[in-house]
């Protein structure tokens, strides 16, 4: 490191901001201390040299007075001025007749030190004569002035030097503090970066006599272990699920790989349950969510005791849990476990005083047997898990020879899983026009899956999937997030359509969906008119109480509803009359053979009439061609959307189709 710049890194530091400190305020006070130092010891030898040499001079006056002859007054000054004590020492006459001679001689005297410039001071001391002398006479002297201004310089000397000690151990006491000073703060900061790293277990010991220092100290320590108990219960939370208190997905995977590690240095099997309830969502929907976490907890309680404390009984989320049995003899021992949580669980659990009886399904998959990974294991016991439901056992262990078409969709639902979870889904958008003047008036988003091995997967084969699992739920809130925010990012851009959005029939059973989808909406901050939720008749029929409290609620926010696939289900005239809808849609079986068949012709002509009269807006789904489009047009129909007018396309692709006027007129042809 060059030297300017490691002059530069010190006085950055505090050490250097301390010694700059010092050395600006010595700097500062120094010139003013020595010069108030050397100003007075000036003055004070001054005025002791004026008052000796005053005193002196009296004194020399009045030893020469004595003295009554002339001569031995010369021969005295004779002598003085040989002594060296004076560098002048006359006696002067002051009678008339020498006037002229003390013009010619002048003679000042000083009045203080340095006066004349020439290094003397000068006195005049009159001559205390007798009458004797006919004449008065001035004793007029002059004393050096050298010595002293020596003394002072010798004086100032000894200031500057006095003054170079002191700035020296200034700054030695500065260097020694500061790095006292900085010791316990290089600490602080080596634990700040430790915790930064992740290094929260070392204590903080700042050895100090510095309060203020101690006391950072204190307070850094305590925050510290704030941050380990606060670190403790985050790690805690991320790997324990909240309402159960048992291990998660990721505890689970961890604790799993390293048995399998265990199992494969130890040339033994492990067994892995996957476990789904059987009639947890009555229970959830008859009592409430409270219960149904009641329920959760006390299934956790039982299964806990049937296990050893080796085994790690994890909740996947929802219903379902799994099982890990690290050390377990053969298959037979791993059925036996499987036994008694069946048995466990088939006691009643009573809720208000009423039995509630739960029933579940386990997969059992086998290390090594059935993989040697923990994704295959875990695969194989979900595969072995929906088995067991289709069959109504309580446990089976998984079996590669059953079948495989079972297998090939239990394999799809644990990918569709993981592609909710990472994203790895998309939406396309299918423009629907107004059939009176071309205009697009809104797009149903189609969700889309691309699986990596298998490629493009159909709507209507993984929707079902997600339809018989748990999996419904999350798919949906994926799809009205990613829906909402497109409709926002549209909005914001001048679009004026509605985006559309179907719901599942299972959606319909989800009390805090519309919860849901306004915390959804109020986070985009998008005109809740610009959304559409488009449900099934078959959603209505199955409860019509609870879907009606629902879609109260939604209509309540603004949001438009309709009624997708009309004419395949079995609604009556009185159940549409009750519901909140502001559209219907004609299934598209019914408009693709529109000009074939005379009874699709009039079914269709009849549908509208009855929309119409009801004050619904009609949408026909399936337009293919060109002579179908205009049939729809002259029944009076108000809106369609198919593959004549534009496949479902991606956003960008959507804006390019927009940007084409002559695709903004096929409706109009």
């Amino acid at each position: 490191m060059s030297l300017p710049l490691a002059m530069k890194n010190l006085f950055s530091s505090l050490t250097g901001r301390f010694i700059l400190g010092a050395l600006a305020i010595n700097l500062t006070l120094m010139p003013l201390f020595l010069f108030g130092i050397n100003h007075a010891v000036e003055r004070a030898l001054q005025t002791s040299f004026i008052d000796r040499v005053r005193l002196d001079a009296h004194f020399f006056a009045e030893t020469v007075a004595q003295s009554r002859d002339p001569a031995l007054i010369r021969e005295m000054l004779d002598d003085a001025m040989m002594s060296g004590r004076y560098v002048r020492a006359v006696l002067v006459e002051t009678s008339p007749e020498q006037e002229e001679t003390r013009k010619v001689e002048t003679f000042q005297e000083d009045f203080f030190f340095g006066q004349g410039g020439d290094q003397i001071y000068h006195i005049a001391v009159p001559l205390p004569l007798n009458e004797d002398f006919e004449s008065n006479f001035v004793l007029q002297l002059g004393y050096d002035e050298t010595p002293v201004n020596e003394q002072i310089q010798e004086i100032t000397r000894l200031c500057l030097y006095l003054a170079g000690i002191f700035l020296f151990l200034t700054l030695l006491a500065s260097v020694i503090f500061g790095v006292r000073i900085m010791h316990p703060l290089r600490e602080l900061r080596n634990t700040a970066r430790a915790i930064a790293s992740g290094g929260y277990d070392r204590a903080l010991d700042v050895d100090t006599g510095i309060s203020e220092i101690a006391s950072l100290a204190g307070d850094f320590e305590t925050m510290r272990r704030e941050l380990v108990r606060h670190n403790k219960e985050l790690e805690y939370q991320s790997l324990h699920d909240a309402l159960t208190g048992l291990p998660n997905r990721v505890l689970l995977q961890d604790r799993l790989r390293q048995a399998i590690h265990t199992a494969q240095r130890e040339d033994r099997p492990l067994a892995l349950f996957m476990i789904d309830l059987d009639g947890f969502k009555s229970i959830n929907d008859t009592l409430g969510h409270h219960y149904g976490d009641l329920l959760l907890q006390q299934v956790a309680s039982r299964i806990k005791g049937v296990l050893r404390k080796s085994d790690t009984i994890a909740r996947f989320g929802g219903d379902e849990f799994c099982i890990l049995l690290p050390t377990i003899t053969d298959a037979r021992h791993a059925t036996d476990i499987a036994g008694k949580i069946a048995t466990t669980l088939e006691q009643p659990f009573f809720f208000e005083d009423q039995p509630y009886q739960v029933g579940l399904s386990i997969g059992i998959a086998l290390y090594p047997e059935h993989g040697a990974d923990s994704g295959v294991l875990m695969r194989h016991a979900d595969v072995a898990m929906y088995i067991a439901k289709q069959n109504n056992l309580d446990y089976t262990i998984y079996d590669a020879s059953q079948d495989q078409n079972n297998i090939c969709r239990l394999s799809l639902m644990w990918d569709l899983r993981k592609a909710i979870e990472n994203g790895d889904l998309h939406l396309d958008y299918q423009p629907i026009v107004d059939l009176h003047d071309g205009r697009i008036d809104a797009v149903e988003a189609l969700v889309r899956w691309d699986h990596p091995q298998r490629g493009l997967v159909m709507p209507e084969e993984f929707i079902a999937l997600a339809e018989q699992t748990n999996l419904i739920k999350p798919l949906t809130i994926w799809i009205l997030t990613e829906a909402v925010h497109q409709c926002a990012d549209w909005q914001g851009r001048g679009y004026d359509f509605r985006v559309a959005v179907n719901l599942s029939p299972r959606n319909l059973h989800e009390h805090d969906h519309p919860r849901q989808l306004m915390d959804i909406i109020e986070r985009e901050a998008i005109d809740p008119a610009g959304l559409t939720l488009e449900l099934t008749e078959r959603a209505i029929i199955s409860e019509p109480k609870g879907t009606r409290k629902i879609l109260d609620a939604f209509h309540a926010m603004g949001v438009n509803l309709a009624l997708d696939d009309f004419g395949t289900g079995y609604s009556s005239l009185g159940t549409l009359k009750k519901l909140p809808l502001s559209a219907i849609k004609i299934d598209k079986s019914f408009v693709m053979d529109l000009n074939e068949h005379k009874d699709s012709l009039t079914l269709v002509r009849a549908i509208i009439d009855l929309a119409h009269n009801l004050g619904l807006q009609v949408i026909a789904e399936g337009v293919a061609s060109r002579e179908i489009m205009h049939r729809l047009k002259s029944l009076g129909c108000d809106q369609a959307q198919g593959y004549f007018i534009a496949r479902p396309l991606s956003p960008a692709g959507l804006e390019c189709w927009l940007r084409d006027e002559d695709k903004g007129k096929t409706a109009q042809d």
